[in-house]
């Protein structure tokens, strides 16, 4: 479809409230536009109305070019909600039009994905969860809903929250957090035969009781003792423990915040 500066109200803004809007900024006599505009309307097709496309000649419609700053051509904006959402310029390959089009595109997981997101910033953890379970039944390799809720399911259901992680690839963005729920699952499945030396084994457990009932200051304490002097337990596992909890917590956390350095301390 065609949009002109009469009718880019209703086509666009007003249709975008409904569906995503794929708006091409495009002129006749540009080559690159030629190569992504048969991409675009191809998969607008194989969208099958989860999105519409839409053109707009720059040379025809020089008032909406000059509203959006459209300096090179082909520019390709996504419309949701009545704005812009994501842009990208130049004939992208179709694989990458593709990627672009999975990360932005607003769908029904995105917004619950974001909504308990909110419930746990408000402290909220049943309907994170739920919303959580709801996302990952629908979308059950949602990476970041999985680790979200195998988090949330942190401390006393581990054995659920390290299967939800635990085939996840190397190299992705939560890499430290799932590498945090692996070091803290192994943690609380540590054999309980006695070691040497006692004193410091006794110290090291006392940390993973403390994590297992949800006590993490009092975890930390006996971490953070333990790296000070023996680093050679468990393979440096106290060191390790740390910076689990602390990813699993996040940086802005107070337990983060009023640990963290008196952790680098015992390390040197």
């Amino acid at each position: 479809m065609n949009v002109t500066t009469k009718t880019f109200q209703k086509e666009v803004v007003e249709a975008s409230r409904t569906i995503p809007v794929l708006v091409d900024f495009w002129a006749e006599w540009c080559g690159p536009c030629r190569m992504i505009g048969p991409v675009l309307e191809k998969l607008a097709s194989e969208a099958a109305g989860r999105w519409r496309l839409v053109k707009i000649n720059t040379d025809a419609e020089p008032q909406l070019a000059q509203y959006f700053n459209i300096q090179s051509i082909p520019a390709v904006k996504l419309f949701s909600q009545g704005k812009v959402v994501a842009e990208f310029l130049g004939a992208l390959p179709e694989r990458e039009v593709r990627r672009w089009l999975e990360e932005h595109l607003p769908s029904a997981a995105k917004r619950e994905l974001e909504e308990a997101k909110a419930a746990l910033q408000a402290g909220d953890r049943n309907t994170a969860r739920k919303k959580l379970e709801h996302l990952l039944k629908a979308e059950p390799q949602n990476l970041e809903g999985r680790v979200l809720l195998a988090e949330l399911l942190l401390p006393t259901e581990i054995d659920k929250a390290f299967a939800l992680i635990n085939e996840s690839e190397e190299g992705t963005p939560f890499a430290s957090r799932i590498d945090a729920i692996r070091t803290l699952h192994r943690l609380l499945h540590l054999p309980e035969a006695s070691q040497e030396p006692e004193a410091d084994w006794k110290i090291y457990r006392g940390g993973i009781s403390a994590f297992k009932s949800g006590d993490y200051a009092r975890a930390l304490e006996a971490w953070i003792e333990l790296v000070g002097y023996n680093r050679k337990l468990d393979e440096d596992g106290a060191r390790k423990a740390c910076v689990a909890l602390f990813a699993l917590l996040g940086s802005e956390h107070e337990l983060t915040q009023k640990y963290h350095r008196r952790f680098t301390s015992a390390l040197y």
